[in-house]
């Protein structure tokens, strides 16, 4: 649905913008894609369309800033998996028998479903690059569904020939970037980096030094202990660098991103449930380390933030309480400082954080005027909203379920809890094609064989 000028009438608004605050019952006027103002009782102008929001919960578009999009028609493959070895053997090596047709179906489908579920905005890390075709596929998808996507292309190809390879990635992604320079807006260019373990430091100082020619955001893998450090002593962290888990970092290697003005995405659900301390969002967040939230594998986890804002809330928790269980202050009492972690930290993760780590900060991820409009309306009834803070519903009441409406650069793509322009019965066929060409013909139930 197309509007120049669209006016969203009495919501509970969260801006996630310290300028403009919550509104217990607010308006937000849309003009030409761009916030064109807020406030308690607007006046739109003649033939503006108008969305009556009066008891829902109007934040910014859900932002992810980690997921291989590529995964989408695995979901479930990795369901059981346990542990890195088992991901290893089981998931990643599929990518090798995508084919570029394949690269376009899955991005579709999981681009619709994320858009479904109020993902307005998607770092796409595309380790799945496997030949040009596999990129220009992908990007054909991305642009079909219209999500707003920083797509990350992929440095990491086959193993055996990564060295061999590189030279003809480095200039597909100077070509795309020359080609998408001055585009929509919608879709950007970054780069993933190889991952240091696997490339080695030679070869990604080189994408990191095409990164910063191109003024491109770049992202990394970034588990092994050390790496962050191995970076600034090799003169190559900087603030368009994204690492992502990180959960080994020490905090002399917080201390680091935090001079440069990095974030570091978590992906909290893979993290915890593969086993990994959790510690180091919290450190992160006290450091200045500005932490947000990606799916990372849809291959095991389900593309709902929601559910990783909720349970990074818990994760968080947990790793405070035990810290003041260890230290001997049981059962838990308030002291300056503790807890840390609130429910309204968890929003600005999945928005203001991950604009600033998309290199969007200025774009999207808050509510107010100059901003693109990526909105979404969230329902509360029929139960209505818990007490307390708007934002603490969102992070620990809502759910995908509850996405109402949502906005595109102002385009609305769904209303009512339908979306407009996609079908998500050609999104799951998409997604079946891909499973039959890469798996073969599948059963119901069938997934991942047992180690």
């Amino acid at each position: 649905m197309t509007a120049d000028t669209l006016l969203i009438h009495g919501a509970t608004v969260l801006s996630m913008d310290p300028q403009v605050g919550d509104l217990a019952r607010g308006d937000v006027l849309v003009q030409g894609g761009r916030i064109a103002a807020v406030g308690p009782a607007l006046d739109a102008p003649a033939g503006a369309e108008h969305i009556e929001a009066t008891g829902m919960i109007l934040i910014p578009g859900l932002i992810d800033s980690h997921t291989h999009m590529w995964q989408a028609p695995l979901k479930g493959l990795g369901a059981g998996l346990w542990g890195a070895a088992d991901y290893s053997r089981h998931v990643f090596p599929l990518r090798e028998k995508f084919s570029a047709e394949d690269m376009h179906d899955a991005t579709f489908a999981c681009g619709v479903e994320m858009l479904d579920r109020g993902i307005t905005t998607v770092l796409d890390f595309c380790h799945n690059v496997m030949t040009p075709q596999h990129a220009e596929q992908a990007l054909a998808a991305h642009r079909r569904t219209g999500q707003r996507i920083l797509f990350a292309y992929g440095m990491l190809g086959a193993f055996k020939t990564l060295a061999a390879e590189h030279g003809w990635r480095l200039a597909q992604i100077r070509d795309l970037a020359g080609a998408m320079r001055g585009g929509d807006g919608l879709l950007r260019l970054g780069i993933a980096l190889g991952s240091l373990e696997y490339a080695g430091l030679e070869l990604v100082a080189t994408e990191i030094a095409l990164g910063r020619e191109l003024g491109l955001v770049m992202s990394f893998h970034q588990n092994p202990p050390g790496q962050i450090l191995e970076l600034h002593q090799a003169g190559l962290l900087g603030g368009d660098l994204l690492p992502v888990h990180a959960n080994v970092a020490t905090d002399h290697e917080l201390a680091l991103l935090a001079q440069h003005g990095c974030g570091i995405s978590f992906t909290v659900e893979g993290e915890f449930g593969g086993g990994r301390p959790m510690s180091i969002i919290g450190r992160a967040h006290r450091a200045g380390v500005t932490p947000s939230l990606g799916v990372d594998i849809p291959s095991r986890v389900a593309l709902d933030l929601f559910a990783q804002m909720r349970l990074t809330f818990q994760v968080m928790r947990n790793e405070e309480a035990t810290v003041e269980r260890i230290a001997g202050r049981w059962p838990l009492a308030r002291h300056p400082g503790t807890p840390h972690a609130q429910p309204r930290h968890m929003l600005a993760y999945t928005t203001v954080n991950a604009a600033r780590a998309l290199g969007l900060g200025d774009e999207i991820g808050r509510i107010a005027p100059g901003l693109r409009a990526d909105l979404v309306l969230l329902r509360t009834g029929p139960y209505g909203m818990s007490l307390g803070d708007p934002a603490a519903h969102v992070a620990l009441q809502s759910c995908a379920a509850d996405v109402d409406t949502v906005l595109v650069d102002g385009r609305v793509r769904k209303r009512d809890g339908r979306l407009l322009d996609l079908d998500p019965a050609e999104a799951a066929a998409a997604s079946r094609r891909v499973r039959e060409r890469v798996l073969g013909p599948q059963q119901p139930g069938q997934g991942v064989a047992r180690a």
